[in-house]
């Protein structure tokens, strides 16, 4: 066994040596393939998060009567979170809306009846869940008016579907690298290499034997570029991320280091078996 092994290793350093400039070459791409890997990735999941968190912030302005009493009130709200797709509820006083409102004017309100109603503003997860809480609480009893600023959930709806066809433009772009790391695995030194391998396979040399250290070689290589490529792009995340004052709404750096995480543990696991099928050799 140990023989094999060093006959294995020595085998692999003349590998090295003989072809240098292609493995420095190959597996500097790599990094580059798995940077733009992650880049993609995680703008796309940057994307997703941010049209979840659009997705429930379509909302309504819930106006109540002017005689409903505080337990009315309270029982409207309580009614309002029972519904199905309900996010979140905000009570607005009139009195102390009134009195914003003057501030805000530069107006003194003494004297001036006050003409605003107590309200909620409901958030809804969606829009047809924010339609189906209209017409039921339109039948609420206390409540006046329901009202739907149809601007407001024209934009949303313009920036869901804006980011919907930026990710499919990002998954697209996402192929190229994956492309690329195919490529390193099918152009692996056993291609360079090919009249050789060939050459041993007619002395009778089995292929197993013959093709081992170059699967061994081109594990290393991918495995090690994308461990490099994803931390390299963590650390650009985090600088980006805490300098950039416009994107610091982004997902934190733990999040995206529990997908790269993730991402790099499955390609580490599936690739070896990718490489074994994907290398070939004739005959």
């Amino acid at each position: 066994m140990f023989k094999k092994i060093k006959e294995m290793n020595n085998e692999i350093n003349q590998l090295i040596q003989k072809n240098m400039t292609y493995y420095t070459l190959s597996f500097t791409t790599l990094i580059f393939a798995f940077l733009f890997f992650n880049i993609s990735v995680i703008s796309i999941y940057n994307i997703y998060q941010s049209n979840k968190t659009l997705s429930k912030s379509y909302t309504l302005s819930v106006y109540m009567n002017n005689n409903v009493s505080q337990n009315s009130i309270e029982k409207i709200e309580k009614d309002i979170l029972e519904l199905d797709g309900i996010e979140k509820i905000s009570y607005i006083n009139k009195e102390i809306a009134f009195k914003k409102l003057a501030v805000q004017l530069g107006l003194s309100n003494s004297g001036i009846s006050n003409p605003l109603l107590n309200s909620f503003v409901v958030r809804t997860a969606g829009e047809e869940k924010m339609n189906d809480a209209k017409i039921i609480i339109d039948e609420i009893d206390g409540v006046k008016e329901v009202v739907i600023n149809k601007k407001n959930i024209d934009t949303l709806n313009e920036k869901i579907k804006r980011n919907n066809k930026l990710m499919i433009g990002l998954l697209l772009i996402t192929l190229l690298p994956i492309k690329i790391m195919i490529f390193n695995i099918m152009h692996s030194s056993v291609v360079s290499q090919n009249h050789d391998i060939e050459a041993k396979l007619y002395l009778g040399m089995e292929k197993r034997e013959i093709l081992r250290p170059y699967y061994f070689i081109n594990n290393i290589k991918f495995i090690s570029a994308n461990i490099i490529g994803s931390l390299i792009f963590l650390n650009l995340y985090e600088f980006i991320r805490n300098e950039v004052v416009e994107l610091n709404h982004l997902v934190s750096t733990i999040q995206v280091g529990i997908v790269i995480g993730i991402l790099v543990i499955l390609v580490n696991f599936i690739f070896p078996i990718l490489s074994f099928n994907l290398i070939k050799v004739k005959r």
